[in-house]
């Protein structure tokens, strides 16, 4: 091989070389510069949290636990009336057909 040919060829793979170190480089960067602003968000969010909790509320007081109690326990009453009882037989029915199916598939 010619001199001037291993030079072109060296070059050629300095080049391609230099180009993925960039490559890599911009996309480290663009990572970096996305990991920033979710972090500057976060931060952000926890500060107007805080700021949040700080203010007065209603429920600041003891007087008004109580009354959200009851609240909470009467929306989870009507959560429980809602879900049928009759579905548990139905389920384990159909558990009961799949597994001799099961057994079917496996002989």
């Amino acid at each position: 091989m010619k001199n001037s040919t291993k030079i072109k060829a060296t070059l050629l793979l300095t080049s391609l070389a230099c180009a993925a170190g960039a490559t890599a480089a911009l996309v480290l960067l663009q990572k970096k510069r996305e990991e920033e602003v979710y972090h500057e968000a976060e931060l952000k969010a926890m500060d107007e949290l805080e700021e949040m909790m700080r203010e007065d509320s209603d429920c600041a007081s003891c007087a008004c636990a109580e009354e959200c109690a009851s609240v909470d326990d009467a929306y989870q009453d009507t959560f429980d009336e809602e879900v049928p009882e009759q579905d548990e037989p139905a389920e384990a029915e159909a558990a009961e057909e799949q597994a001799p199916a099961e057994e079917k598939t496996e002989e």
